[in-house]
């Protein structure tokens, strides 16, 4: 059983790991999600499939990323992300993000993210 557990963490956390590094070059991650892939968290409504969280506007966003804590353990995983955003107005700044992921037969499967949300809005607007 130590030994699944193992494998298991690895697994997720060589996935969230190829999933960072490809978002942080802007693209090339959805084939590590699942086709029924859930968002959820502290947004204003979850989405779910792979295709939707692609193409959701956050990525167009994103030029860089720093995970500052990753764990793993089983089929979960647990990160916190500073993301690098420009505004639709060109105005950078750092949104701090808690990702709580879950894995399923080799693929992301999920994430809820909770962010402060009244901050990130203010900084979009400027």
């Amino acid at each position: 059983m130590n030994g699944e557990r193992t494998e298991s963490s690895s697994g997720i956390k060589v996935l969230l790991q190829k999933y960072y590094e490809a978002v942080a070059k802007g693209g090339g991650w959805g084939q590590l999600l699942s086709e029924d892939f859930l968002l959820s968290g502290t947004i204003a409504r979850g989405s779910v499939g792979r295709d939707a969280y692609v193409s959701n506007n956050f990525f167009k966003m994103v030029r860089g990323l720093e995970v500052k804590e990753l764990i793993a353990e089983g089929k979960s995983g647990f990160a916190i992300v500073s993301y690098e955003v420009v505004s639709p107005k060109g105005k950078r700044f750092t949104s701090e993000v808690a990702e709580f992921w879950k894995a399923k037969d080799g693929k992301l499967a999920s994430v809820a993210i909770y962010f402060d949300t009244a901050a990130f809005e203010k900084a979009l607007a400027q």
